[in-house]
């Protein structure tokens, strides 16, 4: 299967789809998390 046949969305299948908004949320929760942590620790230096 090709990358630009699976993006676009035609032959996505609903478990597809809601694998991939699962990843993509799970994603953007531990970006969130990094940054929370992450300006924690530069508050210390600063």
């Amino acid at each position: 299967m090709d990358v630009n046949e699976f993006l676009e969305g035609s032959t996505l299948t609903g478990r597809q789809a809601a694998l991939i908004f699962i990843l993509f949320l799970l994603l953007i929760i531990a970006a969130g998390i990094l940054l929370i942590l992450f300006s924690d620790i530069f508050r210390a230096f600063a």
